[in-house]
């Protein structure tokens, strides 16, 4: 390591260390220049687990889960010890503009594992050779065409001998294939063991409410502060009612889609487009999300810009066309409803319904 990444490093450990929130529920706010360091070096500077080539007991395993770290060891007085990490990023984005992002905050939580439980982990994940078993990309057929999954590290350390192995979403392969069979069974053990689910569930329900959360940047979770929570208790029956008329509304409404040909149009229709329909089914407003909208200081000049505001006047033209002849009275709605649509780049359209049910 150069004496400058050294340095930034120390400094970032004195500097950036992370904070108390209540009980056992920590936080620290992101840096710019975190992104210079590597995943060990950042789990260092926030979590405060150093690597595992350094680690002085007689065995280390260290698991990490997208979302949470395991650790396990044991020392060479024979003892036992471990934790779990449960761990997840906070999104905090400016109030003028929803789509530009401010910084991000690491939250975490650290929970202590049983030594009887430890030992049991220990001994299954060694017994089954897990330490010794090849990490994916040795393993002949193994399947990485999957979005979004999980992947799962294991690092192990007996003494001075060090094995690492990376799988990429191992509990979608072909466990008929022994290898993949312990590997899939190792994991679920431990999930099992642990009750992961179950603590990590725990750990959101602490988490600061009226903010965004991802444990992996792409799925995302909002925790809705109290008043927001009593007006969504309030509009229940309003939800409920509409879920009953779900299937029926989203089937009506796609038969328009079906059935209109939009390659004559020419359009570019980038933006996701808010529907809102009568209780008789009859479109009454199309609105574009704030952060789609055309801003001056994004374009490169004002003729650009017009003529972005010009391509959704064009859209929005497009979709009354589609749903210009809707009628739902015979479903005999009490409530109004609302919808989504965007455009794929061949200009095909796509129904989606952004209600939390």
């Amino acid at each position: 390591m150069s004496k400058i990444l050294l340095f930034s490093l120390i400094f970032h450990s004195l500097f950036f260390q992370s904070q108390k929130l209540n009980g056992d529920l920590q936080f620290r706010k992101n840096d710019k220049l975190d992104q210079k360091f590597s995943s060990e070096e950042r789990n260092r500077i926030i979590y405060n687990i150093l690597p595992i080539k350094d680690s002085e007991d007689l065995v280390t395993i260290r698991i990490l889960f997208p979302r949470q770290i395991i650790e396990l060891r044991k020392n060479k007085n024979n003892k036992y010890f471990g934790f779990v990490i449960n761990k997840t990023t906070q999104y905090n984005y400016s109030k003028r503009d929803r789509n530009e992002l401010k910084n991000t905050v690491e939250f975490f939580q650290k929970t202590p594992i049983e030594e009887d439980k430890i030992k049991e982990l220990m001994n299954k994940l060694i017994l089954s050779d897990q330490n010794n078993l090849p990490t994916d990309s040795l393993i002949e057929n193994w399947n990485r065409n999957y979005l979004h999954c999980n992947k799962v590290n294991f690092q192990f350390k007996t003494l001075n001998n060090i094995q690492e192995q990376e799988y990429n979403c191992p509990l979608q392969q072909d466990e008929e294939k022994q290898t993949i069979k312990i590997i899939a069974e190792n994991i679920r053990f431990v999930q099992s063991q642990l009750k992961l689910d179950s603590i990590y569930s725990t750990f959101e329900n602490i988490l600061p409410l009226g903010k965004s959360y991802s444990y992996d940047g792409y799925r995302m979770m909002y925790k809705l502060t109290k008043k927001q929570n009593e007006i969504r208790e309030k509009y229940k029956p309003y939800r409920e009612y509409l879920k009953s008329h779900k299937d029926s509304i989203d089937h009506y409404l796609e038969s328009f889609i079906r059935n209109i040909n939009l390659k004559s149009k020419k359009i570019n229709c980038f933006e996701t487009y808010h529907l809102e329909f009568s209780k008789k089914g009859n479109l009454k407003k199309i609105s574009v999300m704030d952060s789609d909208k055309p801003k001056l200081k994004d374009a490169l000049g004002l003729k650009d810009f017009l003529e972005d505001k010009k391509e959704i006047r064009r859209c929005k033209k497009v979709i009354r066309e589609i749903f210009v002849n809707t009628d739902l009275s015979w479903l005999n709605l009490k409530f109004s409803l609302n919808r989504s649509i965007s455009f794929d780049l061949y200009g095909n359209p796509q129904l989606s319904d952004n209600t939390i049910y």
